[in-house]
């Protein structure tokens, strides 16, 4: 029998501990680990030895120097899409495979959630709602002009499953054009996923509403910064459901006190959790919400299931259905 880690991914299990069970059952022993984001790679391999499946959220890092002393492990199953935190290289050169959530089964989710922020930042429904809950229900009206969304310019940086989903979402309901940032895909390939492709420069200047659906990387880290929002228009939504690190924070808080785009509705912070000062907390242009993009149960049940099941595959000889390599 082999023993099992739950390193950081805290609703793993949580809301249906049959997989638990399962793991417990036919894979054997199941212990939880909470370690700090910057724990040192040598002591959390230590603390780890032994185990030969570890489940793993969004943090902390599993680097060379974790693969190189992990004596005994199989896989790294990442909990969800992004696998930032895990070198794959150093992984599959030390002998361990790495899988992760495949991109589908957060597609409606995650999209439904892009979907959400943009409603709530442009009818500014998260603001009026706190305003009513103090007592202020003849409101001074002038504080929550929102906009009409119907017929609207939509661009989406990042046209894969969660993308294109939003953008499905944004033009059948609300009748938007969608434009696409997209420099892996070709503009036919964009166009028969329903949109447009279009410069990053044409975008910021064209769209009403801009949503991240964007890995990070060396390319795109800080794409949203200075020079992006001044060339946005002033009355322009920023929507990020994907991950903090494509944004500068401190410049899209300069932006939006000059006035030169109208609000920001987050997701995803670059460090996470945020700190009690953190100045997107008290912004009156800024909506954020904790990562809950994918976390509700249907998402929830169908992430965990394909986890355990690509633990018994590697148990049984096999390779994790969603494989990694780099």
């Amino acid at each position: 029998m082999k023993k099992t880690a739950i390193v950081n991914a805290n609703s793993f299990g949580r809301y249906f501990p049959e997989f638990l069970d399962d793991l417990s059952k036919n894979v054997g022993e199941v212990e939880r680990f909470k370690f700090p984001a910057d724990i040192d790679q040598k002591q959390l391999a230590k603390e780890l030895s032994g185990f030969s499946f570890i489940v793993i959220g969004t943090e902390p890092q599993l680097t060379k120097d974790f693969f190189q002393e992990a004596d005994s492990l199989k896989l790294v199953a990442r909990f969800g899409i992004g696998y930032n935190n895990v070198d794959v290289i150093a992984a599959n050169e030390n002998g361990v495979m790495v899988s992760n959530i495949p991109a589908f089964m957060e597609k409606d989710d995650v999209g439904e959630h892009a979907a959400a922020l943009t409603l709530s930042m442009a009818k500014l429904l998260v603001f009026s709602s706190t305003a009513v809950k103090n007592g202020e229900w003849a409101v001074n009206r002038e504080r929550y002009l929102g906009q009409r969304v119907n017929g609207k310019t939509v661009g989406i940086c990042g046209f894969g499953n969660i993308g294109v989903r939003y953008g499905e979402i944004m033009k059948s309901a609300f009748n938007c054009e969608i434009i696409c940032y997209d420099p892996y895909l070709s503009e036919e390939e964009v166009k028969n996923r329903g949109g447009k492709k279009v410069t990053f420069e044409q975008l910021l200047a064209d769209s009403d509403i801009i949503s991240l659906h964007m890995n990070v990387s060396a390319e795109n880290k800080g794409i949203f910064n200075e020079k992006s929002f001044s060339q946005m228009k002033n009355s322009a939504v920023l929507i990020n459901s994907a991950r903090g690190g494509l944004v500068i924070e401190d410049d899209i808080i300069k932006a939006l006190d000059a006035g030169q785009i109208g609000g920001y509705a987050t997701d995803v912070l670059e460090f996470e959790p945020p700190k009690a000062d953190h100045p997107f907390l008290h912004h009156e242009k800024i909506i954020a919400t904790p990562h809950i993009g994918a976390y509700n149960r249907e998402c929830n049940h169908m992430m965990c299931s394909s986890v355990v099941s690509d633990i018994k595959n590697v148990l049984a000889g096999k390779e994790p259905t969603n494989r990694l390599y780099k």
